[in-house]
């Protein structure tokens, strides 16, 4: 396997966007890179049905087509206890919790959705009085954790940790053992739901972990995810962080990139550590944290999701697509170039001033 050294060969375009807390000074207008490399294009062949974007689902090899989470749905629980899980690492940002009203809208029959904030307990400290009479008003439930990072993890970050995304992606890892729900939905605090995505919680309760890829190109994006809670996925991934070391050439536990031909935004944080976990079920790394924790091979079942409607972040791979079909809006967060790209529910693009 041909592994490029740098990122640069496979990037074609730049843009400016926030990363997972929205106005969090650490992060807004992180720039991100806008892959458009070879292996992330040029597979038309794999389209199928009403799925929006042309190259954006994999099965941590190759690119696949787009699972139906509709149609999955169908098949779930005919009313399910369900969670919808967001975090905050640091003192969260006066923009609390920005869309929570929309995620305390979704229903379906006579299911149940709580809706949990997951913070370590020092972190949960620095919660403010609006912040917490806003969590109150949603009925928001805090759940306070003791580690933002596994303690007997690996990999620490490049120097110790500094300036890594460590914190802010692992603290999510929580969410895979919250037993007693039929299914958990992570999201990113700057997702806006803009229509009914509760078929990923009636689906993954059916035992399956779902994502999707990101706006960059990137196989994975650890904004979202859903699955069917349970100790020994959370074992898995504590096992996975115990042994699986990291570098940029081979990625986790030395499973490397694909389909993605080299290293992809986020690969030495969530991004690149869900990926090689569940995604590369075939490689030792993956195949010894889940047999550890009581998974016998195959049966940890994951797909993907059409980015464009169930995580839509740009209108990159989802060109011309009809807006009224997003159902999670996670990116822009505010009107960029593209005056076909879809937008928080309120925006409207308008042309920029000539300088």
């Amino acid at each position: 396997m041909s592994l490029p050294m740098a990122m640069a060969t496979a990037f074609l375009s730049v843009m400016s966007a926030s990363c997972s807390s929205v106005s969090d000074g650490n992060c807004t207008n992180l720039l991100q890179t806008r892959a458009k490399s070879q292996v992330m294009l040029d597979f038309d062949g794999v389209t199928g049905g009403a799925q929006g974007c042309t190259s954006c689902c994999n099965n941590g090899t190759a690119l696949t087509p787009c699972f139906d989470a509709v149609e999955c749905a169908a098949s779930g629980p005919a009313a399910g206890k369900y969670a919808f899980v967001f975090t905050y690492t640091g003192e969260p940002p006066n923009n609390f919790l920005p869309h929570i009203e929309r995620a305390a809208r979704q229903s379906h029959g006579s299911s149940t959705f709580d809706l949990i904030l997951l913070m370590t307990k020092e972190d949960a400290k620095t919660l403010n009085s609006a912040q917490k009479q806003r969590m109150k008003d949603y009925n928001v439930q805090l759940k306070e954790v003791d580690w933002a990072v596994p303690p007997n993890m690996k990999y620490q970050g490049p120097g110790h940790g500094a300036g890594w995304c460590g914190s802010q992606d692992f603290v999510r890892l929580h969410a895979l053992g919250f037993e007693g729900y039929d299914a958990v939905a992570y999201y990113d605090t700057d997702i806006e739901f803009q229509g009914d995505v509760t078929p990923v919680l009636r689906c993954a309760a059916q035992g399956r972990f779902l994502t999707t890829n990101g706006g960059t190109g990137e196989p994975l994006n650890v904004g979202f995810f859903a699955m069917k809670p349970s100790s020994a996925l959370l074992q898995a991934a504590l096992a996975f962080a115990r042994d699986s070391d990291y570098n940029e050439l081979t990625g986790w536990g030395k499973s490397y990139w694909a389909p993605a031909g080299g290293y992809f935004i986020g690969g030495e944080c969530g991004q690149g550590f869900f990926h090689h976990l569940f995604y590369k079920q075939d490689q030792e790394a993956s195949k010894s944290a889940l047999a550890e924790a009581g998974f016998a091979p195959g049966s940890l079942v994951v797909h993907q999701l059409d980015r464009c409607t169930w995580n839509y972040q740009t209108s990159y791979d989802c060109p011309d697509f009809d807006c009224s079909r997003v159902r999670a809006h996670h990116k822009p967060g505010h009107p960029l170039t593209d005056p076909h790209e879809c937008l928080k529910l309120g925006q409207k693009w308008e042309p920029r001033p000539h300088a």
